[in-house]
């Protein structure tokens, strides 16, 4: 096993894939990176798409077919637990990320070598959304306080409030934006990354950290903060480690009510789990 584990899910389009790994082919590398690619509701199709991709990858590539659709943070599970893997070994980092990311630092691999795995145990990076040039981290700086449940909990009553509630809270954050100061570059601790690309080194499993599945979608920041927490595994945002969010390309065609129902099933979870 290398020293780098990068873990992706491919659903349905693997052009999406392709661009991925196609940008990832552009850093600078060493032997040290693993690819593995979970092919969630694999079809005929895409086992022979991926397998055709990874021919000719610089580096070690493996994909996971999974026969039912596993959604992003329990396609990374499946892989953790596929892999088997001896975190008193190898490997040092793994990456859990969304295939709709684009690599813009060639040599962004050099940069996560150079951390301590033992004193990062969790990295949110920078992650610019390409729709609005915006940086997605830090996601959360401080827990779920008092009035944002009370704000969640109004949220979560029917998708037609929510939308209203959502589109208000969107233009009074843009007021607010301009009214903040640009974020320091500089290392700190944060309460949550954001989901679509974190990087874990073996101490948050070897801690008891783990990768919490019990939901669908939009649950991977928040249950990996509060696993972090219960464990006394700090999490930091590292802004000099850079990556581009290619936004909602594997979620375009869900409405507005499919997505809202995804959100409240993985709220209640959460609530229910860890509040």
């Amino acid at each position: 096993m290398n020293q780098i584990l990068i873990i992706t899910v491919n659903y349905k389009d693997t052009t999406v894939t392709e661009k991925f790994i196609r940008s990832l082919q552009n850093l600078d590398f060493s032997n040290d990176v693993e690819l593995v690619i979970v092919d969630s509701e694999s079809t005929l199709q895409t086992k022979e798409q991926l397998e055709l991709l990874i021919k000719n990858t610089p580096f070690k590539t493996q994909i996971i077919f999974s026969k039912k659709n596993t959604y992003y943070w329990g396609g990374v599970a499946l892989a953790l637990k596929t892999l088997q893997l001896n975190y008193n070994e190898h490997p040092q980092w793994i990456i859990a990320c969304n295939n709709d990311i684009i690599f813009p630092q060639k040599d962004l691999i050099k940069k996560l070598s150079k951390l301590d795995p033992d004193k990062y145990p969790v990295i949110g990076p920078s992650i610019y959304s390409s729709a609005t040039g915006k940086n997605l981290n830090p996601f959360m700086d401080h827990p779920i306080r008092r009035l944002e449940k009370i704000y969640l909990s109004c949220f979560y009553v029917n998708h037609i409030t929510a939308r209203i509630m959502q589109i208000s809270l969107k233009w009074s954050k843009k007021l607010v934006a301009t009214l903040k100061r640009p974020l320091p570059r500089k290392i700190k601790k944060i309460y949550a990354p954001h989901g679509s690309f974190v990087i874990f080194s073996n101490q948050y499993f070897k801690r008891g950290g783990w990768i919490d599945s019990n939901y669908e979608m939009y649950g991977e920041e928040v249950t990996t903060a509060e696993i972090a927490k219960k464990n006394k595994i700090p999490i930091f945002y590292v802004p000099d480690i850079e990556v581009v969010h290619v936004i909602h390309s594997s979620t375009t065609n869900h409405s507005w009510k499919r997505e809202f129902n995804y959100a409240k099933t993985a709220y209640l979870y959460y609530k229910n789990a860890y509040f």
